[in-house]
Order: structure tokens, then sequence, then C-alpha cells
């Protein structure tokens, strides 16, 4: 099964070539190495054994495959295996004897009533082990397109493809039989013109140079899970005790970490055996030991960002991008705790993005800093109420992957947030103490929020009551806390004091939380009380011995809650997040075609691609008119002429300064290409959105900007010089519900 994510998706499409062919991202649960006591018992059913091997043939796209299994356990029932649609079965045998089947639609069926040790006599006892034997060949040559799908999933729909460049076969490819309903695994060999080394999860046996051909051999136990599968020219390098070095075919290896790089950049190879051996130690020491024998970066023929057990696939592009070795990598290797460690059971929700993003991401930013651990909070809270809140929103239970902005935005940030209240909650040292209980007693067993839940009430000392009721509400329904301040009083006490009074306001539907709120001082002491909010309000009252300055209820980010319009700074997520977009091609920048309507530019496509926008109307400045008066959001690309246009403009703030052939922003100037939006008060918040390539801006300068505008969802002002970024910034928000300042009012 495939586990989607987007720990790569925001950056792949951001940064590709011009000339890029699109990735993938996934987190993809192949089969894993070692099996925990009472495996069998947990996944139920047969367990198969497969003696694959396989020959590789590039130039005719084409692999040709053997497979030995051996199924212990069996039923009697009809063997069903999966195999590509298109491939060609050769011959089956069951135990050694040819064997009737039937192969259509990508299902080869042996039927159960002629499997009676090799005989036809239903009376005789049916064995309870079986060796089926199948031959097959399959082409797999998907093609790679030019550009991505969707920037969420870049590479959508390429399931396996064998040629020169190198070899990527998915799991759901068909590139093997399997068995349904059996946990398999794997003794795996891989044949290919001399040069070309195979990778998979597992454990590696070894490769191998033998006349024009390369030998890989690989080792894996099952899980109920199956393969994917890599191949290319590759020189491979392994880390151990610290020391990098070369691993030379035909020398087995026991090495723990390794790199599967082309010459191209065989230099980063230490640069990422590094990072991975940092990351892999940290997690060790937060968690438990690493799960696998192994973890290998490897390279892909086409930009993509996959995570597998034991082992990361990433584009050759992607891997030269500096920031990769210390976030996306980390990441991945954190995965291997969360979702190819302990695994998912998708019937209740996938937890484990979430859990990861907080490990991985979120604790990233809080090591730095506590100011960045809590703007990274804050941007959750952002991009919840852009991507999802505007209608896209679901209940966090039903989340199986990542397919949109508004996807990502529940089920990797607001479920982050989540583990992070429970952290609130129980305490740091509960809260870790509980994680490595769940490693290590679910590791490699499909796992539940109940199942977390239960450990945090046993092992974290959580009410099982209290416990319940936080899970039901932050998992079962939609939405999250509406809250603001109301009523807030201050007075003199008699003790020469101040006395500061109010009420926190929370619409319906209710939530049971625990907030605190923040009383600043004009001798900038800070008193903090709790606050705990069961239904429509709670009073609170708080002393100090200075005259209050301000009060700030959550000043810390520390409650997942639906932020208000005031307090949400248009940006480059506001476009992607609209519901009601609409995108104007000002005169001289649109094209006419056929019919006279204005179409797409290649840069103004690539930027509604990355909006995920890429169904909004295209309008010319004379229609665009005719809606300012419609609940609409603009893009605009190029500085409309229209004067009734322009004055959407006026909105802008104050530090914008715009003409067709120029720009400056809080007094930058000098870039190429500007993109900026920001909200519009006499519109209703509404906003309006620019993409402005000035004039003398090459085409390809723009193209690049728009490829990477996608990725800095957060700002609301980018610029541009010859595609490389040059200032980026965020609008100030200065009011928020849930703050009152004495001084101002």
């Amino acid at each position: 099964m495939l586990l989607p994510s987007s720990a790569f998706a925001a950056l792949l499409k951001a940064f590709l070539l011009p000339s890029g062919i699109r990735g993938k991202v996934l987190y993809a649960a192949a089969a894993l190495v070692f099996i925990s006591p009472g495996l069998r018992a947990a996944w139920g059913g047969e367990v198969c054994r497969h003696d694959l091997k396989i020959e590789l043939r590039p130039e005719a796209h084409r692999l040709i495959g053997r497979d030995d299994i051996r199924v212990d356990g069996w039923k009697g029932q009809d063997l069903i295996f999966l195999l590509a649609d298109k491939a060609h079965v050769k011959s089956v045998l069951v135990n050694g004897k040819p064997w009737k089947y039937s192969f259509n639609a990508g299902k080869l069926i042996l039927s159960a009533a002629s499997v009676t040790d090799g005989s036809v006599r239903t009376s005789a006892p049916r064995p309870t082990r079986l060796r089926v034997t199948i031959s097959f060949d399959a082409l797999f040559n998907d093609p790679i397109a030019s550009g991505p799908a969707t920037f969420e999933n870049p590479g959508s729909g390429v399931m396996g493809s064998i040629g020169g460049r190198g070899t990527f076969l998915l799991e759901d490819s068909g590139w093997y039989p399997t068995l349904q309903g059996c946990s398999q695994g794997f003794d795996l060999q891989v044949t290919a013109p001399v040069g070309i080394y195979a990778v998979t999860a597992g454990e590696l046996i070894g490769h191998e140079d033998r006349g024009a051909l390369s030998i890989s051999r690989w080792k894996t136990e099952p899980i109920g899970q199956g393969l994917s599968l890599s191949a290319g020219r590759y020189i491979i390098h392994s880390l151990a005790g610290g020391d990098s070095a070369s691993r030379q075919p035909g020398n087995r290896s026991h090495r723990r970490l390794y790199t599967y790089f082309t010459s191209e950049n065989d230099s980063l190879s230490k640069t990422y055996l590094d990072a991975a051996a940092s990351h892999i130690a940290f997690y060790e020491q937060r968690h438990g030991p690493y799960p696998f024998p192994k973890f290998a970066i490897v390279e892909n023929f086409f930009p993509s960002g996959y995570g597998f057990p034991s082992y990361t696939l990433l584009g050759s592009t992607v891997l030269r991008l500096p920031f990769i070795p210390q976030t996306s990598l980390r990441h991945e290797i954190a995965h291997s705790w969360w979702g190819n460690g302990v695994l998912v059971d998708y019937a209740s929700g996938n937890w484990c993005e979430g859990l990861t993003t907080y490990v991985a991401d979120y604790l990233s930013q809080e090591i730095t800093s506590a100011a960045d651990a809590r703007l990274y909070r804050q941007q959750i809270l952002q991009d919840y109420a852009t991507l999802a809140a505007s209608g896209a929103d679901f209940p966090l239970r039903l989340f199986g992957g990542c397919s949109s902005p508004a996807t990502r935005a529940v089920g990797y940030g607001k479920a982050a947030f989540v583990f992070h209240m429970i952290r609130q909650r129980i305490g740091d040292e509960a809260f870790w103490k509980c994680l490595r209980q769940i490693y290590k007693e679910r590791l490699f067993v499909r796992t539940s929020w109940d199942d977390f839940r239960d450990v945090f009430v046993r092992t974290g000392g959580w009410g099982p009551g209290e416990a319940k009721a936080f899970f039901d509400q932050w998992l079962e329904r939609s939405g999250a806390p509406v809250l603001k301040l109301q009523d807030v009083q201050s007075r003199t006490t008699d003790d020469s004091g101040w006395q500061v009074t109010g009420t926190v306001l929370q619409e319906k539907p209710w939530y049971g939380l625990d907030i605190v709120a923040t009383l600043k001082t004009s001798t900038d002491e800070r008193v903090d009380t709790k606050i705990r909010i069961e239904n429509g309000s709670a009073p609170f009252s708080i002393r100090s011995t200075a005259a209050p300055v301000k009060i700030i209820v959550d000043p810390d980010v520390n409650t997942f809650r639906l932020l208000s319009p005031e307090e949400i700074p248009a940006t480059v997520n506001s476009v992607k997040g609209s519901q009601g977009l609409v995108a104007v091609l000002s005169e001289g920048e649109d094209r006419k075609t056929e019919d006279a309507g204005p179409s797409k530019s290649p840069a103004s496509e690539l930027l509604l691609e990355g909006f995920d926008q890429a169904d909004a109307p295209i309008l010319s400045e004379k229609e665009a008119e005719m809606k300012i008066g419609e609940e609409k959001d603009f893009l605009f690309f190029g500085f409309p002429r229209s004067e009734k246009l322009k004055e959407l403009f006026a909105s802008a703030p104050k530090e914008v300064k715009l003409s067709p052939g120029s720009f400056s922003v809080k007094g930058f100037s000098g870039a190429d290409c500007l993109f900026l939006v920001f909200k519009d008060p006499n519109r209703a918040g509404r906003i309006t959105a620019l993409f402005l390539p000035i004039s003398g801006a090459s085409p390809d300068s723009a193209v690049t900007a728009a490829r990477k505008i996608t990725h800095y969802g957060k700002y609301s002002y980018l610029a541009f010089s010859n595609g490389i970024i040059q200032e980026k910034g965020v609008w100030e928000i200065f009011r928020s519900p849930l703050e009152f300042d004495f001084i101002r009012r």
C-alpha cells in the first residue's frame, strides 16, 4: 500500500529545471526487514516466501521474471495472484507440475479444486504448504511527462518504467506476482547489464559483476507488504563507524548506511551519509533502536522524493538542493519509526504524517529556538484557516493521504498540532516515554489513533475519560474552536495593585480546552493564568502589581483554533485556498485563442497549476470589470491598464509602489518579477493578487519564478531576479480577537 506524503511535494516543482520531468511524492510501505514476536498472528492468513529472479532489459523496457513462491498455511481457497495486466504469463507450476490457470485484467487465478498434491482427487488431504512457480515477462514504459499533474503530488500516474536512464517500479505496478491476503518475504536477485545495480527494501546480500552482467541480491522478511524496485548506473558508498568508504561490487558489506548515486552526484555522498547517520542517532535516542539493517539514499532518474522502508529515492535535481539533507531527509528517516516501523491502521485514520511532521519538521524548529517553534505552530493555524477551513475541511479521522493543500493542512498540520496538545497536557517526560512505549510494543503492527490513546492513558497517566473526550473532539469532527475576548476591564485594588477581569467566549460547537491568558504590565511583568473552557464562556481574573498594558489569550500558540480573518495576512496560500478565484490577463499580457478569448501564457499556466487552481476562469480586463461587485478573488497577470481595475490596487499596503514597468515593496526594487497578494477591505476582505514580470524581463525568468512561487506559501510578497528569490515577506497583523490593548483602547 502506498502512503501519500508531501514532505517533498512543495519542494520538487519549485526547484525543477524548466525541462524537468515529473516526480512523485509517496511513502510506500514496502516489505520490511525484521519481524517482531507474534507477527504472523497479527497479520493472519498465509505467509509467502518469494524466491524471485528478475532480468532487466532496459533497451526493450522489459523484465523477465521467475518467481518460486512458497505458500505456508494454505487453507484450501483459490489462489489469486496480482500481476501487471499487460504481463505475459509463460507458465505456472504447482509443486513442480504444470498447472492450468486463468489470467485476465491483472488477476492470475489458480483454482483450489485442482490443488491437491498435484492431482485432481478432491478427496485427498489438501496440502498446507504449496510451491507455486510463475514464469512471466512484462513491459514497463510509463511516460515521464514534462510537467507534474499537480504540485501536491508531482509524478502521479508513473507506476513503472524500465529504460536506459534507469528503472523505477512501484509495488502497485505489478512487477512481480502478489498473492492476495498473504504476508510476503523475499529473496530477490536482479540481473542487469553490467554497471546497473538494483536497490529495494531489506538487507543487501551483495552486488556482483559477472562478465557482461551485474547481479544484485536482497533479502526481506514478511510483514504483509510488497516491494518497490529501483536500478541505475550507481557508484555505491557506505558509512560505518563514522568513516565513509567506497564499496566495490563483489565484496559483501554489512554497513548500515549507503548512497546509490550516479557519477553526476557522487560528490554529495558524504554529505548525505553524515546527515543520515546524525538523524538516525537522534531518533534512536528519542524513540528506540532503528528497525532496519540499512538505510540507503538512492538517486532516481527523474525528479522525485519517495520514502520506502530502509531507503529513500530522490531525483537528481532534488539531491542537489542544499537544504534537503537537513530537512526532507530528516522527515524521511523519521518515517522509519512512524509509518514504516509502527504501521498505520488506515481504517481508523492516518496518524503517521502528523506525528512524523511533529517529530521531524516541527521539532527541528523547537531545537533551534522557542521563537521558531512558535512561528511554526502559528503557520499551521494560518495554513488550516486559508487552505482547509474555507470549505475543504474534514474530520482528522478520515485522513488517508495528501492529495491537495487542504488535506495536507489537516493530515499533516492539524494532526501535528494534536500531538503537540497531548504533549502539553501530559508533559514532556510522559509524552516521549509514551512514544517509546508505542514503538516498543507495536513495531511492524497496524496501529490506530485509539492505540495511541490507550498508551497515553496507561503509560502517560492521562485519565481515560478525559483522554477519550480529547480524542473524540479532535478526531471525529471537522472544524476548530472559535474564540474571542469580551468585557475586559481593569481596576486598582486596595493593596495598590491591579486586577484584570474578562471572559473568553467560544462559538458552537464547543470544545473542552485548557488555555492560558497572559497579562503584560508596564514593568514588563508577565502574569499567566490557566482557563478551563467547557462551553460557551469562561470568566477569568488576573492580579498584578503594575499597571496592565495588554492581555493575550494563548500567547504562545499552544492551542489549535480557527484564526479570525483579521489575524491572517494574505499569503500565497490564500490564493491556493480561494473558493472563488478568477484570473485576469492584463492587456498586453493576454493572448487570443481562435474564439477570441484570452488564453494562458506558460508562466500563468504554471502558476495556476501550482496554486491547484488550474480550473479558475481566465478573463480579459473588460470581463473582469464586470466581476468586481461579486464575491471573487482576483489574480492579475500583469498590471492592468483599466482604470477601474487599477482602483483595486489602491487597497494594497502603503509600502507597495506599482506600475506596468516597475515596482517596489518596502523600499526594495531592482528585481525583474514580483508576486504579491493582499486583502481588500473595500471588498469584505477578498484578496487581490498580482504576478508582475517587469518590462524587459525574459520569458524564462518569469516561468522560473512562476514555478517556484507555490513553494513560498506563507509569504505575502516575493521578488525574483532571473528566477532567484531576492526578497520575501509577510504583511504585519495588528489585531486579534484574543488580544486587548489597554494603552490603545
